[in-house]
């Protein structure tokens, strides 16, 4: 599609964030259901309980720290019993249960961290529970067909294949479609000396990645060797990606909205410090996570802290049919789409299409995925920006590490193996 010019006027706002930033605070169950449990269910438990009857979930039974509390859906509210009352039991401690509630982490990430305790049936059915207890506990209906539309400003329907644009020119569209869609294209971003520069600097990582570092996820082809797929600290190994976040023409992305985004890190974790992972997928690959599902960048939690970031792919080579590609669910940021939805919405799917030196950026509460390339290697450096901290946030620096593991062990084959269910 022809590429627009790209500006600042009347820039939109994509900053969903409801809750603080700062340290988890402890929970004792029996006060939390007896307080803001029950306040939420006065708001929001008619919805809650519909919610969960139209994703037809079962009762299951949180053991926290030893004390078991059953969650069942009743025809106005979701009823919370001081008993072990379902066949579907999860175990956690104290901090895992207070880090669900407030949405630091989804049973998802409390799942692939292995901080439960439970068989693959019972942590994947508290996985389908999750949209729920955000319907419950922050307000957001789960989605429903027809919620969501993508309108031009001017109303009329918006046009998802005309999603390119280039930096430069004063002219709002790009903000507008990215605020409505969850995505857009950038043209002729990075010049061909810097990608030639990145592409060392990705050989150069790949080569000494090892299985154990805790700094790669790896992948297997069909006559059984292994890479390393991702580079999970490459902004620490390529001076060429530092420099290039750090330019003007390259910070001027973050001013695509009105919500001051910085480079930094996209999920919002690690906040300004700048984080990159260094992507490449190979034809013959047939295990591991070179390619993604459906997901949302927040589904391991964090939504209300920390959405949405921009999460920037400079594509080292082209994005398309034969290196592979990228697909967006249009609109998908502005929902709580629970996964068992993903496949049968009616939000329209977009395949991006770019070339080297573009950029794709989408939103990290946008559920997206790539595709297998089908002849050529697919190279990409994901990058990204972060929302500014608020007044009353607080971002402890000693949690690096920690959130550095989380990120790792998602490449873990082990893993996936602790939920039912999961692609």
């Amino acid at each position: 599609p022809p590429a627009h010019g790209v500006g600042v006027v009347s820039a939109p706002s994509v900053d969903v964030r409801t809750r603080p930033l700062g340290p988890v605070t402890p929970l004792d169950p029996h006060e939390f259901f007896a307080t803001t449990w029950h306040a939420a269910t006065s708001r929001h438990g008619a919805r809650a309980a519909d919610d969960a009857r139209h994703l037809g979930l079962d009762a299951v039974t949180l053991v926290v720290d030893g004390t078991p509390w059953t969650l069942r859906p009743t025809a106005d509210a979701i009823v919370v019993e001081p008993a072990r009352a379902s066949d579907l039991v999860i175990a956690m401690d104290g901090a895992a249960f207070a880090e669900l509630v407030s949405e630091r982490r989804s049973a998802l990430g409390l799942a692939v961290g292995g901080r439960l305790d439970a068989d693959p049936d019972a942590a994947w059915a508290l996985c389908g529970w999750d949209p729920v207890l955000r319907s419950l506990l922050d307000g957001r209906p789960v989605y429903r067909p027809g919620d969501i539309a993508l309108d031009a400003p001017d109303g009329s329907p918006l046009d998802l294949h005309d999603c390119s644009f280039r930096l430069g020119d004063d002219d709002p569209r790009a903000g507008q479609f990215l605020a409505q869609a969850g995505f857009v294209l950038l043209r002729d971003v990075v010049d061909a000396a810097t990608l030639d520069a990145l592409d060392h600097d990705l050989d150069r990582a790949v080569h000494d990645a090892t299985p154990d570092d805790g700094k790669s996820w790896w992948a297997g082809t069909a006559d059984g060797a292994r890479y390393p797929c991702r580079i999970l600290d490459f902004a620490a190994q390529s001076e060429t990606l530092r420099r290039v976040v750090g330019t003007d023409r390259y910070r001027a992305i973050g001013a695509l909205l009105g919500d001051g985004h910085l480079p930094g890190d996209p999920f919002g974790e690690h906040f300004a410090d700048v984080t990159a992972e260094g992507l490449l997928k190979r034809v013959e690959s047939v295990e591991g996570l070179a390619c993604l599902p459906w997901h949302k960048d927040c589904d391991r939690g964090g939504h209300s802290q920390f959405c949405s970031g921009l999460t920037i792919g400079i594509c080292l080579t082209a994005v398309d049919e034969a290196h592979g590609g990228l697909d967006v669910l249009a609109g998908s940021h502005r929902a709580n789409i629970a996964r068992s939805q993903v496949d049968s919405i009616d939000l329209p799917a977009v395949t991006l299409r770019a070339e080297r030196g573009d950029l794709t950026v989408h939103l990290s509460c946008a559920l997206h995925r790539s595709t297998h390339p089908t002849t050529d290697e697919r190279r990409v450096v994901y990058t990204g920006f972060t929302l500014p901290l608020r007044g009353t946030d607080h971002h402890d620096p000693n949690a690096q590490s920690s959130l550095r593991r989380d990120r790792a062990a998602l490449g873990d084959p082990s893993s996936a193996a602790r939920i039912a269910g999961t692609p």
